[in-house]
Order: C-alpha cells, then sequence, then structure tokens
C-alpha cells in the first residue's frame, strides 16, 4: 500500500503500553488512505477476517482483521496524523510511531505524562465529542495506574451529560476491564465525581448511595483479591456493587443484563448474590453441606462476599471454608440407576432424590453403591427391596 501512496502509523494504546513496557495485545493503525481496502488485502493474505466495527461510534472508519492477532485499521482525521493525533483523547494515547521510519510523533507531551503517572487531556472538547472517554480515563486509571489532573476532571464533569447517548456496549466494554483491574474502588470513586458513575452503572442513584456502593468496593483492595483473575476480580466487585445497592438476585440478574454483561456473567454474579444471602441462613451441618453442595465452585467467591459483608459472619464464613476442604465420598449413582432401583419413572423427583442422595453422601450416611441404593429405597414408599 505505501507503493500508491497510503502511510501507515501504529498509534494509542499500543504505543503507549509498548513505552510502559507492557504486553500489547491488540495494534490499531492509522492509514492515509482507504482503510478498507488494507483490510480486504490483509483479509486475502490470510491475517483474518476484515470487518466494519465503527459504525455506533463517531469519527473515522475502522476496520478490524480479526485473526490470531487482533488488528484495527482506522483512517486518519483531519488530513494529517499531527491533525488526528490532535483529536485524541489523553496525552498518552496521542502518540503515532511510523511503520516506515518507527519515528515518534509526540505533539503534546505524552512521554512525560507517562513517566509521571498522569492522565490529560489533550482538549477539553474531545471529551464532549465522545463522553465515554471520560469513563476510559478511569478505567486507565485502574489499569494503568495514570492519575487524571484537575482540568482532565473538570472536562469530564462538563462532558457527563452527554454520558448516558454513548451506546451501552460501548460502556460495558470500559466498564468490565475497569472491574477486572487488579485495583478498581479508587478509579470508580474517580468516576463518581467526575458526575458519570449512574449512567455507567445504568442506574438512578442518588448522590449518597453512589457514593455508598463506591465505599463498598474498599473491601475489595486487599492482596489476597488483587492475585486473583481479573474475570473473578469482576464477579466479586458486580456482586458486591449489586449488595451495596441493595438489589435482591432476581433485580441484580436485570441489572445486569441492562449492563450489556456476559451471560456467563449474568448467571454467575447473580449465584454469587443468592448464595451470600443464603448462607447466612445455615443453622447446622446439614444446612452447611446443603449450601457447600448448591455452591460448587462459587463456594470461595461467596464465601469471600459473606465475610465482606459483615464482621460478624466472619466465623460462619471461615467454618463453612473449612468445611469444603474436607474430603468427601462421591458415589457415583446416575438418574437411571435412581428409575431402576426405585421404580419410579423419569422426571422430576428423580433429580430430587439424587441431590438428597449427594447431600447424604457428602455428611458421610452413604459411602458407596449399595448404601446408595438402600439409602434411596428407604425415601420412596413401595419401593423395592433393599439389598
Amino acid at each position: 500500500h505505501e507503493g500508491v501512496g497510503t502511510l501507515a502509523w501504529i498509534v494509542g494504546g499500543a504505543v503507549r503500553d509498548a513505552l510502559l513496557g507492557l504486553p500489547v495485545p491488540e495494534i490499531d493503525v492509522a492509514v492515509s488512505g482507504d482503510a478498507e481496502s488494507l483490510a480486504r488485502e490483509l483479509e486475502r493474505e490470510g491475517f483474518g477476517r476484515a470487518v466494519f466495527i465503527s459504525r455506533d461510534r463517531p469519527g473515522p472508519r475502522v476496520f478490524r482483521v480479526a485473526g490470531k492477532d487482533p488488528l484495527d485499521i482506522a483512517e486518519i482525521e483531519g488530513g494529517t496524523i499531527e491533525a488526528d493525533l490532535q483529536r485524541r483523547d489523553f496525552t498518552v494515547n496521542a502518540l503515532a510511531a511510523a511503520l516506515d521510519s518507527g519515528e515518534l510523533l509526540d505533539p503534546f507531551g505524552g512521554r512525560k505524562d507517562l513517566a509521571r503517572g498522569r492522565l490529560r487531556c489533550v482538549h477539553p472538547r474531545n471529551l464532549l465529542e465522545d463522553p465515554l472517554r471520560v469513563l476510559r480515563a478511569a478505567r486507565l486509571m485502574a489499569t494503568r495506574n495514570l492519575t487524571p489532573d484537575r482540568a482532565t476532571l473538570a472536562a469530564s464533569r462538563r462532558a457527563a451529560p452527554r454520558f448516558r447517548r454513548v451506546a451501552p456496549e460501548r460502556v460495558a466494554a470500559e466498564l468490565w476491564k475497569l472491574l477486572g483491574a487488579a485495583s478498581a474502588q479508587p478509579a470508580m470513586s474517580w468516576a463518581r465525581r467526575a458526575g458519570i458513575l449512574p449512567a455507567a452503572l445504568r442506574l438512578k442513584l442518588s448522590k449518597g448511595k453512589a457514593a455508598r456502593a463506591v465505599r463498598s468496593l474498599s473491601v475489595l483492595e486487599h492482596r489476597a483479591i488483587r492475585a486473583l483473575e481479573p474475570q473473578q476480580r469482576r464477579r466479586l466487585r458486580l456482586a458486591r456493587l449489586a449488595a451495596g445497592l441493595s438489589l435482591s438476585p432476581r433485580k441484580t440478574r436485570r441489572w445486569l443484563r441492562d449492563l450489556r454483561a456476559p451471560r456467563r456473567d449474568v448467571d454467575e454474579v447473580s449465584r454469587l448474590r443468592l448464595l451470600a444471602d443464603s448462607a447466612r441462613r445455615v443453622k447446622d451441618r446439614r444446612d452447611a453441606w446443603q449450601w457447600i453442595l448448591e455452591a460448587g465452585d462459587l463456594a470461595p467467591e461467596a464465601l469471600r462476599l459473606l465475610a465482606l459483608g459483615s464482621p460478624r459472619l466472619k466465623p460462619l464464613a471461615s467454618r463453612l471454608r473449612r468445611m469444603t476442604r474436607l474430603p468427601r465420598a462421591r458415589v457415583p449413582v446416575t438418574g437411571d440407576d435412581v428409575v431402576r432401583w426405585v421404580g419410579i419413572a423419569p422426571g422430576p423427583q428423580v433429580g430430587a432424590l439424587l441431590a438428597q442422595l449427594r447431600l447424604a453422601a457428602a455428611m458421610g450416611t452413604v459411602r458407596n453403591r449399595r448404601e446408595a441404593r438402600n439409602w434411596l429405597t428407604g425415601q420412596v414408599p413401595n419401593a423395592p427391596h433393599r439389598l
């Protein structure tokens, strides 16, 4: 393409992260010519499928070459790369490296801001043009440890009334990265101060309720949480926010759907809320094992929420945590076994009996298939004789 006059630069976050010494998972390229023709050519060369992705975004056309190494190709704005960089959000993203020479363009002091850990907007009007950039500032605060300066906060507050116009899918993409970061509470607090938190969470919140919700996240800032995978951190923070906002498990599910959360997050965060609530009702050993079996793989996260929710529940959480580590019998019994042994038709009763059998095995009442058959026949009237 250079042969027909197209110039290209690696721009934005890829350059920023390379300067920070961080991995660069995706590369953004700005071109002086037709982005689509370049994307289609790369598709023909086997680099991945070319997809138009900027339909709902302000600014130039952007095409993604979706292959093993994703590549976004955008047409420059304003006729020159310098004019294009002038329209970007923050100085640390207004960086470009020429593909032909490797020359670094840094017209607004982005490298110096990176060295100082400072996030500074290129121009306040750029945030007004795309208010999603306010949430991006919070996300960069969480993921890149960059602190927005006073001018950026002031510009963000002016752009905040326009934030509700941003497409929910774009908001979700930034919010998930923020909530999956090692530390999120300071960035969420900044978003509240900037005036976008209720709109970002798609909730009508008073200033007091928004502040309380953010404060509820402070308990998820310690080392044990930071050591978790990003998806686990995000689930815990969403569940903690739902609890801080007094959302029931059902309302939590509806809220997460409004947020355009992935289906797995909707299911698991709702379950975490339900499990944290139901754990409070555990009274005896049977209740405890019943809860552990229902919780399954989510037990550790649910117990974290339980312990963090109230100091008086920490002993209960500790007891349940110890029980999850105890060895327990796993008796291999299928639904077909139940039907054959107790003489009932397939249906909900079979599933209920299997659940009760798992509980009996966990408690040590049933240790093998013979004992399982005898236990089952004792639960159903007129079942065949025991062995």
